[in-house]
């Protein structure tokens, strides 16, 4: 892991910034799990310097701890909600695929079928409260790794979470307090991306031209 959360400042840094931002701290914390994370390999001539969970850590950024799945389920049910919710995603679903492709690199068609075809016998559409805003974001949950597969045409195997002390997905929209992100988790360096949860469903690279063609016509 290569970014941690000053204690201090309350700074996220990269590990390059923290030697020359934070002093002699050896210590910050992990934005997924919030546990303190310490620097290794400061003195090493072979291996980049990194940040590391302690021995005990429990957080899902470490491969051996990832529960996939543990998370979808839900308080209650809501078969009404679900008719709408599911006539979105089928109304929806190229932009949902190019949502979702935007956060798991070359994700193909085939692999978001296995998506949609988990989260439908897992009944995630059914889950009371759920918003359309979120069907994205669960639905790279709903497989327990991203691999690079026999031609390599990923860097390494990868995989999503939520936040660490969710019980139920369904506390992401009834209980504030949860943090509204998502993580993908690099397995060759446990490092982070995150996402933050958000409605937009267009591409990164196309909300310019979308922009743009929308003010030519208006």
């Amino acid at each position: 892991m290569y970014e941690a959360i000053d204690i201090v400042t309350n700074e996220l840094y990269g590990i390059d910034d923290w030697l020359k931002n934070c002093e002699n701290r050896k210590e910050g914390l992990c934005r997924v799990c919030g546990e303190k994370i310490y620097i290794r390999a400061d003195k090493s001539e072979n291996t980049k310097t990194h940040f590391s969970h302690y021995r005990d850590s429990k957080c899902p950024t470490i491969e051996k701890n990832h529960r996939p799945f543990a998370h979808l389920n839900a308080s209650e049910l809501d078969l009404e909600n679900g008719e709408i919710i599911k006539g979105k995603v089928a109304e929806h679903s190229f932009l949902i695929f190019e949502k979702c492709k935007g956060m798991a690199e070359n994700l193909n068609a085939k692999e978001f079928r296995d998506l949609i075809d988990f989260a439908t016998q897992k009944e995630v559409w059914n889950y009371k409260g759920l918003t359309f805003t979120y069907v994205p974001y669960i639905l790279l949950t709903c497989r327990e790794k991203f691999t690079k597969g026999e031609r390599n045409y990923r860097k390494s195997d990868f995989y999503f979470v939520f936040d660490p002390n969710i019980k139920n997905v369904d506390e992401l929209w009834n209980q504030s307090g949860k943090k509204q992100k998502l993580w993908k988790v690099d397995c060759k360096d446990n490092n982070v991306t995150e996402y933050s949860i958000d409605s937009a469903l267009l591409p990164k690279w196309y909300e310019f031209t979308d922009e743009y063609i929308r003010n030519k016509f208006t």
